[in-house]
């Protein structure tokens, strides 16, 4: 009988982050499940070892692909020439046969009960791709540089997409979810996706603010929040958040509880009865300025279900 926990954007191609990962405990979590969230790493032979730890680890491991899983800059790694959908694919084919899962679950929880796991793939918006999709916000008090942020982010450099995708990629990985959307499940349902659902989840509460305070104070920084939380004059992350469609489908399948990653700032509140949760292990100079909160507290993965709010 499961408990459910939750990580995400591991990045350990920095070794910091794989050692992290490889110092996981091997009989903390045999009889639980957890669901990753998405960028693990870009590269396929340290993705299937890395997901294999994890399986060494966890009763059921759960994956969607993140943004970087996607990156297919490094020809020379089994990539082929492949674009970013043939590598989504080939990396679904990579779960399939290592015991991962990827589609719809049932797990049966500690006090009997059972819930669906439901993976959702997604990828984000821009609001030149879809203004109405996109989570993209703007704010007057900050010049946004678009040509600036198209330069920075990496994706534009080292994704590659096939000619007739035929309709806006954050619609195209949502569309993928169709049939998963439309099943009738006979348990409550758990979702994750690795991009953000709303826009609300951008900013930080109150409640973020002084639980980062809280973690800054334990790692000896100083207690005022750096004004920007590490983000570079005129970038503007939003463009590449995520999309309102993924929150159309989390509604749809009456999730209670949604998963996601990729901001690489923790999250943990409820909007319109839905629960949302982030726990991304991130970078480690993000780890240090105290904006990945909560990951010392668990000291691995974040129990999501049965219900923990804070360790």
């Amino acid at each position: 009988m499961a408990r459910i926990f939750a990580i995400s954007d591991l990045h350990v191609d920095h070794p910091d982050n794989l050692r992290w990962l490889e110092g996981l405990p091997f009989h903390r979590y045999e009889n639980d499940v957890i669901l990753v969230a998405g960028d693990v790493t870009d590269k396929l032979p340290l993705l299937k070892s890395s997901l294999i730890t994890l399986t060494k680890r966890f009763k059921t491991v759960y994956f969607v692909p993140g943004n970087h899983e996607l990156w297919v800059k490094d020809r020379n790694i089994m990539n082929n020439h492949m674009n970013s959908v043939e590598k989504f694919e080939r990396i679904l084919d990579l779960c399939e046969t290592i015991g991962v899962r990827t589609d719809p679950g049932k797990e049966v929880l500690p006090d009997g009960d059972a819930v669906w796991i439901v993976p959702l793939f997604s990828w984000y918006a821009t609001p030149e791709d879809d203004k109405q999709d996109s989570l993209h916000i703007t704010a007057s008090h900050l010049r946004e540089d678009v040509k600036l942020c198209n330069q920075l982010w990496m994706d534009n450099h080292n994704c590659a997409w096939p000619k007739d995708l035929g309709m806006p990629r954050a619609k195209f990985f949502c569309k993928l979810n169709n049939a998963r959307t439309q099943t009738i499940y006979d348990a409550p349902v758990i979702t994750f996706s690795h991009f953000l659902p709303r826009k609300e989840l951008v900013k930080s509460t109150i409640e973020d603010d002084r639980c980062i305070v809280h973690e800054r104070r334990h790692l000896g920084k100083p207690l005022l929040l750096p004004k920007r939380q590490g983000s570079i004059k005129g970038f503007n992350f939003t463009r590449y958040a995520g999309c309102h469609g993924l929150d159309a489908q989390v509604r749809t399948l009456g999730s209670f509880l949604h998963v996601y990653g990729h901001q690489h700032r923790n999250r943990d509140r409820v909007i319109d009865g839905v629960r949302y949760v982030s726990h991304c292990l991130g970078y480690k100079r993000e780890r240090e300025e105290g904006f990945t909160y909560g990951i010392r507290e668990w000291n691995g993965p974040k129990q999501v279900y049965p219900s923990v709010h804070n360790p």
